[in-house]
């Protein structure tokens, strides 16, 4: 039968689209399951650790994630990250052999799903428009044993592999991992007044004896239990030969320690001047079969990532360069234990190398900027009432030094009678202080913590991996799937650098304005009321400066945001306006032509 010209097509393709179905029914039916990552850095391919994590399994596990699906619509890249968890979630499941059981609920505003959610610790988040609240997060369960992630944080989706892990791993032990403190710093606190002002215990060992089975040895007749899991050694100070070995055997052992040294650990209970005092850390004793080297003597100052602080409420704030305020920057980005820190803040820390017959090799966890030098801690101390001394005539050495790392065997293979060598050592005992990372306060009789650094999260990352088993400590970021928009990042720091200027100046200007007032105040005489039209016209100066630091700072976040959207603009709409532009002439050129060669056809006929 012959079907008028018309009707062809249309019947050509409803019969292509059923053979095109059938064979894909037929694809899927027949051929294996095979699934492909193509991405670029394996973002949905589970690490080897992973694996061995899910192979380990000894109670099944149920992971119930509560996601609020209707309050998350308004918000597309929060679904699609909340989609990557999902999948993430089912590929645990897909290679657990059935040791895994994935449910996800969707807990409604007052409904017994919320119940659940709120009874399981998931986070309830309120949402901007007033709508919600909104649920995300994660439970595991295993033979009545439940931990939680309340919320899965999108920022932290670097490392939602190693969090998932942790999680399941989590539920298949009872105990609390035991975590052994040998010091003599007074972490735990001092009720002697024989032995100095009487201090409550440090914030981070209070918080870590929640976590974890925490136990404190003495140095000078210790004995390491069999069942530590990670061992903690702070300010290692004439402490015994047989101690140090002790140390070193557990660690070369395969085991886990953190070792927190320091050049002028400012927490020493000293009486009197410190003088020509030493309060460094021994660590030649202990660091010597290893090869690793530090200096107890000398302080690490960096003019770059110096603190601001301020001594006395009359004086403008100055600079301390021992006193060091690290941003993500200076922080190893491929570790699970620095990465997303907002800042980490230390007080007179020291250097680590290695020296070139060392077993080990090094991983820096944190390093100070190229705008480091390293100073006598004697000559240091003698600069507290005035640190900004120490940044007169300071001359750099170039390259940042290592204030933080992770030392690891350089063969790949485990040794005969143990593991691998995996210890972490920090050269300030000081960032755990109180003092430079947190606030206590009380509510209804109830401490309450209020953290101004990220001293702690560091510390208690530290722990919680070194707890972990190999496979755990062996998982690492996996990398985002979100791309920053790169030249918009340069060109804000660009905006911020223009506008830094300008504002240096005033403060500088205002600073000096502060010092006529000083000398002013300094020469009224005590108790007299006096009308000077100079302080009047010093004190409507330094309003006036303010007004202009302050409208500089308004002008910068306008400008960074005007900037951000129209890169961000130009960016999404450049390139399809673009091409949307070549198309057009083409389609033009090709008219063009058709007509051009009709023209001619038609005058050579």
């Amino acid at each position: 039968m012959n079907l008028p010209a018309p009707a062809r097509l249309p019947l050509s393709i409803l019969v292509l689209s059923c053979i095109y179905f059938a064979l894909c029914q037929l694809v899927l039916v027949l051929m294996p399951p095979v699934r492909l990552d193509l991405t670029e850095k394996r973002l949905f391919t589970l690490s080897e650790g992973s694996i061995h994590i899910l192979r380990d399994i000894r109670s099944p596990v149920t992971l119930t994630l509560y996601y609020s699906e209707k309050e998350a619509r308004p918000y597309p890249q929060f679904r699609q990250y909340a989609a990557r968890v999902v999948e993430k979630v089912e590929e645990y499941a897909a290679q657990s052999d059935g040791k895994i059981t994935f449910r996800m609920l969707d807990p409604e505003p007052y409904s017994v799903m919320e119940d659940a959610a709120i009874a399981d610790g998931i986070s309830a988040i309120p949402l901007e428009d007033g709508s919600g609240p909104l649920y995300f997060g994660l439970t595991a369960l295993a033979d009545g044993r439940k931990n939680t992630i309340g919320f899965v944080k999108p920022e932290a989706e670097e490392h939602l592999e190693y969090e998932l892990s942790k999680l399941i791993r989590s539920v298949q032990r009872i105990e609390k991992p035991k975590v052994a403190l040998v010091t003599e710093l007074p972490v735990t606190g001092n009720a002697n007044p024989a032995f100095g002002p009487v201090t409550p215990a440090w914030v981070a060992f209070r918080q870590l004896s929640e976590r974890y089975d925490l136990i404190t040895l003495s140095p000078r007749a210790l004995k390491i239990p069999e069942d530590v899991d990670v061992l903690w050694v702070m300010h290692p100070r004439g402490w015994p030969a047989d101690s140090y070995m002790q140390i070193q055997d557990f660690i070369n052992a395969g085991r886990h320690a953190v070792i927190l040294l320091d050049p002028n650990a400012e927490s020493v209970p000293v009486f009197g001047n410190t003088g020509e005092l030493s309060l460094g850390s021994d660590a030649s004793a202990l660091f010597q079969p290893w090869g690793i080297a530090f200096d107890p003597g000398q302080v690490v100052l960096d003019s770059k990532y110096a603190w601001l602080m301020q001594l006395n409420e009359n004086q403008f704030p100055k600079r301390n360069p021992g006193l060091i305020s690290l941003p993500g920057a200076a922080m190893n980005q491929s570790d699970v234990v620095t990465t997303d820190l907002d800042r980490i803040v230390l007080s007179s820390t020291g250097a680590l190398t290695l020296r070139d017959n060392s077993i080990l090799q090094i991983e820096p966890l944190l390093q100070s900027s190229d705008a480091s030098r390293l100073l006598d801690a004697v000559a240091y101390r003698s600069a507290a009432d005035d640190p900004e001394k120490l940044l007169n005539k300071f001359v750099s050495s170039q390259e940042p030094f290592v204030l933080a790392a992770r030392f690891t065997d350089r063969a790949a293979e485990e040794k005969a009678g143990g593991g691998r060598i995996n210890f972490i050592v920090i050269s300030d005992t000081d960032f755990l202080s109180d003092r430079l990372w947190v606030l206590e306060s009380n509510l209804f009789g109830e401490p309450v913590y209020s953290a101004q650094a990220s001293n702690g999260d560091f510390f208690f990352n530290v722990i919680d991996q070194l707890s972990g088993s190999d496979d755990l400590i062996s998982i690492r970021s996996r990398g985002m799937v979100a791309r920053p928009f790169e030249k918009v990042d340069q060109l804000r720091r660009t905006a911020e650098q223009r506008y830094r200027d300008s504002q240096v100046g005033l403060l500088a200007e205002l600073e000096k304005v502060q010092g006529d007032i000083n000398a002013l105040q300094s020469q009224d005489k005590a108790g007299a009321i006096v009308v000077d039209p100079r302080r009047a016209a010093l004190d409507a100066k330094k309003i006036g400066l303010r007004k202009q630091l302050r409208r500089i700072q308004r002008e910068l976040n306008e400008d960074v945001e005007t900037l951000g959207q129209r890169i961000k603009l130009l960016n999404i709409f450049g390139l399809p306006l673009i091409l949307l532009l070549i198309a057009g002439i083409i389609a033009v050129r090709r008219r063009m032509f058709k007509d051009y060669a009709r023209v001619g056809g038609h005058a050579s006929a």
